[in-house]
């Protein structure tokens, strides 16, 4: 008797199982196919430059500015990547906005764009005997 039981008790474990992990025709056509995208797009590893940026417009792409180590440690350090933009490694000075809403006042004062200057990134000049430089990071100087 106890063997009968044993038997029953096994077959009907495993006929709980088996009902548990069979998949009959209609739910398998329920599924939905997981669809993969067209074309893979590859994000490309984060690139850091190792060569130093100049302090005038000749090395203006994949390169650094190092301002804790140039000019006295009195501007800013920053990188340009290969597409040429340029990243602040302090935060404020990465506002797109404000860097558009500077060049739009500096042009309508009638300034120049002198671009680097001393290793500063987007400088003005009011361009006469005496130039007046104004940059973006806030650095000021004359010529």
């Amino acid at each position: 008797m106890k063997t009968a039981a044993k038997y029953v008790l096994t077959f009907s474990a495993l006929a709980l199982l088996g009902s548990l992990t069979w998949n009959s025709p209609a739910s398998a056509s329920d599924a939905k196919p997981v669809t993969l995208p067209a074309k893979v797009k590859y994000v490309p590893v984060f690139h850091l430059p190792t060569r130093p940026c100049s302090e005038d417009n000749t090395v203006v792409r994949d390169c650094y500015w190092d301002g804790g180590k140039r000019l006295n440690g009195k501007s800013y350090s920053y990188y340009i990547d290969r597409a040429g933009l340029v990243t602040y490694l302090n935060p404020k000075l990465n506002d797109q906005a404000a860097r558009l809403k500077f060049n739009a006042a500096q042009s309508k004062a009638g300034k120049e764009h002198w671009g680097t200057y001393d290793g500063h990134q987007f400088c003005w000049a009011k361009v006469g005997d005496t130039s007046y430089v104004t940059c973006f990071d806030g650095y000021k100087t004359s010529t």
